[in-house]
């Protein structure tokens, strides 16, 4: 599928603004996650909205790993925390939803499809957070982050998509398949 213009300038539009959200976040995160190791920043779930949201605007394969991709790069830009690990995050979230939405065979997907990949992309990138971060002592409470994770990324950052998705459907006119 081809992009034209628009496309590029909505992918950029979120990457841009979902970087600045995640860079805040992240300061947030990598306190949380200091203090209370891999289970603290578990309950922080909104890494995943920006390219969900570029999907449910744009409805074309590849819209989500591009601006999770660009939203990186911007956050590393930006100077998060993590610094040039964030773009691992970015390639794995991306790739993640991308997975999710092509075995529903890029359909306008419902809340239960941006949930679950909003779920998937955050527990993915949770076992990347491992290798990074180091947590073999913390093994116990890493394993019961992947489960928080992936219910908070679905319940936060699967809502924020699906709510916007209905919106810029009824925007446009177009059907409502967004409603389930």
């Amino acid at each position: 599928m081809r992009y034209g213009t628009y496309d590029y300038v909505v992918m950029a539009m979120l990457a841009a603004v979902s970087a600045v959200a995640y860079v805040l976040l992240a300061q947030l995160w990598t306190a949380l996650t200091a203090a209370f190791g891999p289970l603290g920043g578990a309950f922080l779930g909104l890494f995943q909205f920006g390219h969900l949201l570029a999907f449910a605007i744009l409805l074309k394969p590849g819209t989500a790993f591009i601006t999770s991709v660009l939203t990186t790069v911007g956050q590393l830009l930006l100077g998060d925390p993590s610094g040039a690990y964030v773009l691992g995050w970015g390639v794995i979230h991306g790739a993640a939803v991308e997975i999710v939405f092509m075995a529903t065979g890029y359909r306008r997907p419902g809340f239960v499809t941006f949930a679950i990949a909003a779920g998937l992309a955050g527990a993915l990138g949770q076992i990347y957070s491992y290798f990074v971060f180091g947590w073999e002592a913390a093994l116990s409470l890493f394993y019961l982050s992947l489960p928080i994770l992936f219910v908070t990324s679905a319940v936060e950052s699967g809502t924020i998509a699906w709510s916007v998705a209905r919106v810029v459907q009824r925007a446009r006119g177009t059907s409502t398949s967004f409603e389930q």
